[in-house]
Formats: structure tokens, C-alpha cells, sequence
């Protein structure tokens, strides 16, 4: 305990000195909130006898105490590690290969591993008695923020072992590969380049690659914070030397207060003629008094692409029955490629354009008319959707407009029409209160004992799961004494072997006008096949009257995720330049683990920060913090993929 409160002790100071690269060494003590981690520690360990993990068992994970702010990583990374190859009779074997990864990883409060960077698969050689080899992984240009509550991790593990193969498999319980670490003479450790949030300046984009088309502007945000304690004039400056590209880095220099931050946007522009796949990587530095930072971007040219749009210029029309009408379309280019497309008209009566395609250049736009005929017998009051669509002839890009025609009709004016017109709706009326009278009698001589019903009468599960059914059982008769009912219940139908249907009560007495309900559960077996079903019958019997049945369906369906959803900020109410944290609780409410999801979050359209890597088991939840800055007008949008 003494030791862990050392480490909490160093790590806050650490967050807040000027220190720029940091040690961090492997102990051997567990982690106190990541099951499966060790403990990554400032001091240098001691002790004479090595600790040691198994790497054909499982990788080796350790991870610091969480971040009291965010804490930003830029520059190289190294990982020196201590690897033993270890054999019964090592004097044996010429030659040992182990294929050794190592990974810097950012573990988030629920324990969810994001991966920061990686290096590829390092093949290490072992001469006869030569068993013990120290090595260092070198992860380059590590730009990365480690939010406030996360902690930062190392991964070590063995990506490739032919002893894993049969027949060599049989030889695997003589070998191993272990990572030694926690002694004076194996000092494993990481070496981090952090990037000062105490004091200095800092620089933040949260989105430094785009692709845009040749000619078009890439726009970059970018966040410049002064972390001291005094105002400070920052420069702004770009590694662009000159050439085709444009490189507007906007305001040259910013005036930041203290312990405060600035907006300034970087564009980049293609040449016109640039063609799929020229890119252009920039550093750009931000230099104040007290420090300086840096980020790069990307910008690279968007293959061509070909589009096209519909417009209706025209809502709608009227026309009478015989008439043709008119209606005007307009095609428009809006790909980036000279294209041609063929014209077809959807309308039940019909209907044709002045043209069969058009051709257009990119940009270009032209007016197509098509002509609809109303049929002699259409009646008054008719509407039919006119529709044009384009289809591209090089791709598959095709649009659709649509507009209305609605029939007008203008009966002639005559004063026996008019007659005729009163009697039929004399006999109309009359005819319609005969039929209520007969529906009366009708209802009084055939009146329903008992109604069924239920909400929810079809339910599509998947096996395994277990069904509920409430069904409402309502007396129609009268609140009188004579009105009371008692009801048999039971269940009828198609049951499947091994499903299991039960009613909650199988008899009950309601009084008149009111209600009641029941529950009808049905157990399905896990191992039941998909394509099997069932069909249901509750049936209610009175004392005295005809029996009533409600049909019920559940069908079977793959086991799948469902993803519920519930978003909170802190603060709750948030100002322009504040820190704000969005927490995401996820919680999976189906029968399948959810894998490698994003959640990933807008402010205004623009994408601000983003955790993937996520898996959550069936009835359980996560809580993602995702941090960002408030602007002056703040449409918050998260997503999950």
C-alpha cells in the first residue's frame, strides 16, 4: 500500500512537471484496478531474482495508474524488454527463433484496450547456450492523448510458434518463452515522450487526414492551448517549402490567455490537375515563449467519382381527364467526370421525355420535359405520382425526382342533376340507418361473454430465451350482480417438444365491465432449431355463452445484439472553451456479444474523439468518457458502430 501511494504520488507530479521523457518500469506488483495487468512503476526495481510471464501461456500486460488530466504523447516511443528462451537441455538445439510484438495500448476505466501503436512482428535469434537477449521496440512519431481517468499500457506477446503445429506441438512442454523484469539486472521498461500539460503549449487537431478533390480546400481546426501562467504571443508556422499544393496556415500568430486556448484553421488545396492518390504531409508547429508543439496532417487526393441529380421544378400540376400536361425536370453533373445519362419516366398512365438521355460535362445542368396524358376515364380527385430518373452510363449512380398530377373534373351545370343528385342521397341516408338498426338487434342477440386481448400477439426470439404473453380478459356485461363471470382458462395449440407454456392462473371471476390479466409464459430450449415455431391459443371459457380464443406466434430467430443507449455530459450546462466529458453507457440487452464496436463523437458535424475496440457481453454494460471542448453553439451527436 505504501509503495502504490508512492507511484500515485509520482504520477501526479509527473502530469504536472516539465519533464519531457518518462520511465516507466515493469513491476511485478498487480495492477489494483485492471485484473490481468501489472503495475507500471517510476522506480527502478532492485531486486536480485528476475520475475518472469510466460509468453506461449499469455501475454504480458501492464498498465499505469489512470491519468489525473489529459496527458498528451509526442515523439518516438521505446520498449526495452528482457526475453528468454527457455530450454531443458538449451546445449541441444544450434538455433532458437521467437517472434516477439510489442504494443502501446490505452486502457480506458471499464477496462476496454485501445490500441495506440504497434510494431510488426520482430523475429529474435538464439544461439545454443545464449538463452537471455534484451531488445528494444521502437514505435516512431507517437502523436496521442491519453484522457483524464485512462491509463497507459504495454503489451508483450509471442505472434507465431510452429511448436503450436503438430507434430512439433509434442515438444511444446519442453520450451518457453518468458519476459523477465523487476530486477536490477532485467530492467524492462518503456521510455515516454510526453508532451507537457502543466505549463508550455499544446497543439490539437482531431482530425488530421482528409481527402478532398482536386482543387478543393481541406479545412483543419486546430486547438492551440496556452498552459502557462501568463499571456503569450504564439506563432504558427507549417513545414510546407512550396510547390503545387496551397498551404494557408490562416492566422500567422495568436494571442493566448493564460491557462486558456484558441481556434485557428489550417487549408490545404490540391492542384487542379492533381490526380487519385498525390497526398501532401505537413508539420505544423505552434512556438510560444514557454514551449512549443507540433502535429502533422494529411491531405490526399479523392479518386474521381461520378453523380448525378434530379430536381422537380414543379410540386405538382392539374389537368382534366383527356388533357396532357407538361412537367419540367432539371439534370444536373454533379460528379467529376464527363458522363451520359439515360432517361426513363415512371407514371401508371404513362408518359415519355422530350429526350432518351443528355449529356452532360461536370457542373453542367439542362431542363427535361415530360409529357403526361390524363386518361378519358379517370375520375375527379385522382392523384399519380410523374417521376424522372437519370442513370449514369459508367457507374451506377442514378436520381429521382418526382412530382404529382392530381384530376380536376368540372361537372356541367343542369337542374336535373341536381335532382337526381338529392334522391340519392335521401336513399343513401335511409339505407344507412336500416343497416344500424339490424346491426343492433343483431349485437343484442349474439353479445360476446368474455373479449381477449393483447398488445404484443407475435413475438420473434431467439432459442433460449423465454416469452411473456399478458393478456387482457374483459367481461362486457353490465355491473350488475347477474354480471359477475368466472372463466376457465387453458392453452391449445402447437407446442413444440421440450418448449414449456404456462398460464398464471387457470380460472378467474370478473364483475361486470371490468377486467383482469393473465400472463402466459413459454420457456424455449437453447438447443431448439431456427426454423422451429409455435402457434398459441388462449382460450377463455364463461359459465354460460360461447368460448373465446386469442392467437398467439412466436417464431425463432439467430441470437443477435441489441445496444441500448444513454448519453451524459459534465457539466450538464457548458459554456464556450469549457472541458467537457460525455459518458456513453452501452448496454448489450440481446443474446449475442457485440465486438469491436466504435463509439465515436460529433460536435457540429465535426468528429471531436472516438474509442473503438469495445466488446460487450449480453447483459452487461460499459461506460465510455469521451472528452472534448465546448464551442459557442454545441449539437452533440454520438455514435455507435
Amino acid at each position: 500500500m505504501k509503495r502504490l501511494l508512492i507511484i500515485l504520488l509520482l504520477l501526479s507530479f509527473t502530469v504536472s512537471a516539465a519533464a519531457e521523457n518518462t520511465y516507466y518500469y515493469f513491476s511485478d506488483t498487480d495492477h489494483p484496478e485492471h485484473e490481468g495487468f501489472k503495475l507500471l512503476d517510476y522506480s527502478q526495481p532492485t531486486d536480485t531474482f528476475s520475475s518472469y510471464i510466460n509468453l506461449d501461456e499469455q501475454p504480458a500486460l501492464w498498465a499505469t495508474m489512470p491519468f489525473s488530466a489529459d496527458t498528451k504523447i509526442n515523439g518516438d516511443v521505446s520498449i526495452t524488454v528482457f526475453i528468454e528462451a527457455d530450454f531443458i537441455r538449451p546445449e541441444l538445439l544450434p538455433i532458437q527463433v521467437k517472434i516477439i510484438k510489442a504494443s502501446l495500448i490505452d486502457v480506458a476505466p471499464s477496462g476496454n484496450v485501445e490500441v495506440i501503436g504497434a510494431t510488426r512482428p520482430t523475429p529474435l535469434v538464439f544461439i545454443r547456450n545464449e538463452t537471455l537477449k534484451s531488445t528494444t521496440f521502437k514505435l516512431d512519431n507517437i502523436e496521442y492523448v491519453v484522457s483524464a481517468g485512462h491509463s497507459l499500457g504495454v503489451k508483450i506477446e509471442k505472434t507465431f510458434d510452429i511448436l503450436s503445429y503438430f507434430p512439433f506441438s509434442i515438444f511444446s512442454p519442453f520450451f518457453s518463452t518468458n519476459v523477465l523484469y523487476d530486477a536490477s539486472y532485467t530492467k524492462s521498461y518503456v521510455l515516454i515522450p510526453f508532451n507537457i500539460t502543466g505549463e508550455g503549449i499544446s497543439l490539437q487537431c482531431f482530425s488530421p487526414e482528409k481527402e478532398v478533390r482536386p482543387g478543393e480546400d481541406a479545412i483543419y481546426t486546430l486547438i492551440v492551448y496556452n498552459n502557462g501562467d501568463q499571456q503569450d504571443t504564439i506563432t504558427i508556422s507549417s513545414s510546407y517549402t512550396g510547390g503545387d499544393w496551397t498551404v494557408n496556415t490562416g492566422d500567422s500568430q495568436l494571442t493566448v490567455a493564460a491557462q486558456s486556448f484558441s481556434y485557428t484553421d489550417v487549408t490545404v488545396t490540391p492542384p487542379a490537375n492533381a490526380t487519385e492518390g498525390d497526398y501532401l504531409n505537413i508539420t505544423i508547429t505552434a512556438t510560444g515563449t514557454t514551449g512549443s508543439d507540433s502535429l502533422w496532417l494529411n491531405t490526399s487526393v479523392a479518386p474521381p467519382e461520378y453523380g448525378v441529380t434530379v430536381e422537380a421544378l414543379y410540386n405538382s400540376l392539374e389537368a382534366e381527364p383527356g388533357e396532357q400536361v407538361t412537367f419540367e425536370f432539371l439534370v444536373e453533373n454533379t460528379g467529376d467526370l464527363y458522363d451520359t445519362y439515360d432517361l426513363f419516366v415512371t407514371c401508371i398512365w404513362g408518359g415519355a421525355p422530350d429526350r432518351n438521355s443528355v449529356s452532360l460535362d461536370v457542373g453542367e445542368s439542362e431542363q427535361v420535359s415530360v409529357s403526361v396524358t390524363v386518361p378519358e376515364n379517370a375520375t375527379n380527385g385522382t392523384t399519380q405520382v410523374v417521376g424522372l430518373t437519370a442513370q449514369s452510363r459508367n457507374s451506377d449512380e442514378e436520381s429521382t425526382a418526382t412530382s404529382t398530377l392530381r384530376v380536376v373534373y368540372t361537372a356541367p351545370s343542369g337542374g336535373g342533376s341536381n335532382f337526381m343528385t338529392t334522391i340519392f342521397w335521401i336513399l343513401f341516408i335511409v339505407g344507412v340507418v336500416v343497416i344500424l338498426i339490424l346491426a343492433y338487434y343483431l349485437g343484442r342477440t349474439a353479445q360476446k361473454m368474455v373479449l381477449l386481448e393483447c398488445d404484443e400477439r407475435v413475438a420473434e426470439v431467439a432459442p433460449g430465451a423465454q416469452v411473456a404473453f399478458t393478456v387482457r380478459l374483459i367481461n362486457p356485461l353490465e355491473k350488475t350482480e347477474k354480471g359477475k363471470q368466472r372463466y376457465r382458462l387453458k392453452v391449445e395449440g402447437r407446442i413444440p417438444e421440450k418448449w414449456k407454456a404456462e398460464l398464471s392462473q387457470e380460472e378467474v371471476v370478473i364483475d361486470g365491465g371490468d377486467e383482469a390479466e393473465v400472463t402466459l409464459e413459454v420457456q424455449i430450449p437453447e438447443d431448439s432449431p431456427l426454423d422451429e415455431w409455435t402457434s398459441l391459443d388462449v382460450v377463455a371459457t364463461p359459465q354460460k355463452g360461447k368460448s373465446e380464443r386469442l392467437n398467439l406466434l412466436i417464431t425463432l430467430r439467430e441470437p443477435e445484439e441489441r445496444l441500448q443507449t444513454e448519453i451524459t455530459h459534465e457539466p450538464e450546462e457548458f459554456g464556450e472553451g469549457e472541458r467537457v466529458v460525455t459518458t456513453v453507457t452501452i448496454e448489450n440487452v440481446g443474446e449475442k456479444t457485440a465486438e469491436n464496436k466504435k463509439v465515436i463523437l460529433f460536435v457540429n458535424g465535426k468528429e471531436k474523439n472516438r474509442i473503438e475496440g469495445i466488446t460487450i457481453k449480453p447483459n452487461a454494460h460499459v461506460k465510455i468518457e469521451l472528452p472534448w471542448i465546448a464551442e459557442e453553439e454545441n449539437e452533440v451527436e454520438v455514435r455507435v458502430e
